[in-house]
């Protein structure tokens, strides 16, 4: 089962939920469904218990049987066939029918605690969720004249949606994971929340141990490419007659590079009496390599 197939029956299977906040999430999943208006109400949707879900909430407002159909594909549909089925679910959210375009009508979310409710509803109707082992991102594909007002929605929970179009769909979504985990646990999907959150720490210590790693690689690189110049202009110097002309203080810093050229110059300076420093080592060894060269 997919993470956001998991999330909608998670959604689907909550408890004690307030009377005010399931008339919001019943609202929410048909206003939010493919069509909702006198002429047609219907869900075009993949997810069989949301369509199910759908059926029950359409036929227990229209007082009928409705039309489910599903392709072999798995693609769901269900549609109020009557018109005066449709002018009853209609009315049950004050609406006649005759409204020019598709509008939240607020008398329906009646307080602060249906915003949850009724979110709940739209994320079923038209929401996605990517699983969050791959990456973060959920959104909302909402009809134009529904975008203003599923993004004050937002607002007044504090959350902040970015918008763009995608084949002709006005679609609402979040990038971040700490705004996902809020419109998560908001909806009342703790479970999923606590797997988010689970998932983005592993990742993040996942994600600190590699760049320690590639840090700490990349300092080895550093330190051996180093090591292989210091020594090849020592040798150079050898070969050539011209090491004996080096100084103690160099001649000294020298051969403890040619027997330890796996060492770091602070772990060289370490070895020297009195102890050096990792700036001093590196500045004699430079004047070698000047030298050398």
């Amino acid at each position: 089962m997919s993470f956001c197939s998991q999330l909608k029956t998670e959604l689907m299977s909550l408890d004690e939920v307030k009377p005010c906040c399931a008339l919001a999430e019943t609202y929410g999943l048909l206003l939010f469904g493919k069509m909702f208006s006198k002429r047609e109400i219907y869900i075009s949707t993949e997810n069989g218990e949301v369509a199910e879900k759908y059926k029950n909430v359409a036929e227990r407002l229209c007082e009928s049987e409705v039309e489910y159909t599903c392709s072999k594909s798995g693609k769901c549909k269900v549609s109020v066939k009557e018109q005066e089925g449709r002018l009853k679910i209609l009315e049950a959210f004050g609406l006649s029918g005759d409204e020019r375009s598709r509008r939240v009508n607020w008398a329906n979310i009646s307080d602060e605690c249906c915003f949850a409710g009724f979110l709940r509803g739209v994320f079923l109707a038209c929401g996605t969720i990517n699983d969050p082992e791959k990456n973060y991102h959920i959104e909302f594909s909402v009809p134009y004249s529904l975008r203003n007002d599923l993004i004050r929605i937002f607002e007044e929970v504090e959350l902040n949606a970015k918008e763009i179009k995608r084949n002709g769909q006005n679609v609402l979504y979040f990038k971040d994971s700490d705004e996902i985990v809020t419109l998560l646990t908001l909806m009342g999907a703790n479970d999923s929340a606590l797997e988010y959150i689970g998932v983005k720490v592993f990742k993040d210590v996942r994600n600190n141990v590699n760049r320690r790693t590639n840090f700490e690689n990349a300092n080895l690189d550093r330190t051996v490419n180093a090591s292989l110049r210091q020594t090849q202009a020592i040798e150079k110097l050898k070969r050539e007659g011209n090491f004996e002309k080096l100084s103690p203080e160099l001649k000294k810093i020298a051969v403890l590079r040619l027997e330890n050229p796996e060492l770091s110059l602070q772990q060289i300076g370490q070895m020297l009496e009195p102890p050096l420093s990792r700036s001093g080592v590196n500045h004699r060894l430079q004047k070698i390599l000047n030298y050398a060269e």
